[in-house]
């Protein structure tokens, strides 16, 4: 025996069933196809995404990202710089303020971690990152994506602080600031410890020393300096 179900509820079931499928469309992040490049690619050839982040503490699990800076480059040109303030929807202890300079007062209004990310992951598409002292960024970038339900990055990563030890194992220290003393740049109108500006900083720095070594780099050259590449997903 068939039962007779009314029409109207026939609609509103199909209309649920549609409603839901875009709204699961429009909130899905799909991190963008990686693939690695040769070992004898001329560096030149490839795109490259320097980042850094700045957030409210140094454990990923507890604390949160206030800001995310990349700067975009291929053979030797800028092609892009972008900043995302980040709202981290909670306070900002005093201590860490004076490191990075980012008020709360600067964060009001500001997205989330979630509205940011899409761009993040478009402005990164198909370029292989590097971050000083990347396990740090890494991990942060990852638990934020984790938590918020979202796919962490495919790209691979260089950390330019293994880098810069195996280039100048004499000195020192190796932080941002210790390479731009080392090369002397310029920094005027910048800011330490901001996000966009250091990562500026560190491609300056990778730039000067890969001229200095060989007129044709390749990206094996830097892949032997850097040592192992890093992945967001930890393998």
């Amino acid at each position: 025996m068939k039962r007779h179900i009314p029409k109207h509820i026939v609609w509103i079931c199909s209309f649920l069933v549609m409603f839901s499928a875009v709204a699961a469309d429009s909130n899905t992040v799909v991190p963008p196809a990686f693939r690695m490049p040769g070992a004898n690619t001329y560096m030149k050839n490839i795109t490259f995404v320097i980042f850094d982040t700045e957030t409210t503490g140094f454990s990923p699990a507890k604390d949160r990202l206030v800001e995310i800076g990349a700067v975009k480059v291929r053979d030797g040109k800028n092609l892009g710089e972008k900043t995302w303030l980040i709202n981290p929807q909670r306070y900002i202890p005093w201590y860490v303020q004076q490191v990075h300079n980012i008020t709360p007062e600067m964060l009001e209004g500001m997205p989330t971690f979630a509205e940011v990310y899409p761009e993040f992951l478009e402005f990164i598409d198909g370029a292989v990152l590097i971050a000083h002292n990347a396990p740090f960024d890494i991990r942060f970038i990852a638990a934020e994506a984790v938590r918020n339900d979202m796919p962490v990055p495919k790209n691979a990563v260089l950390d330019s602080l293994a880098l810069f030890r195996n280039w100048y194992p004499d000195m020192k220290n190796h932080r941002v600031s210790d390479l731009i003393d080392l090369f002397g740049i310029s920094t005027e109108g910048m800011h330490a410890h901001r996000a966009t500006d250091d990562s500026l900083f560190v491609y300056y720095a990778i730039q000067k020393e890969m001229e200095r070594r060989s007129e044709s780099p390749r990206f094996s050259d830097l892949l032997k300096s850097a040592g192992s590449t890093l992945r967001f997903g930890g393998d």
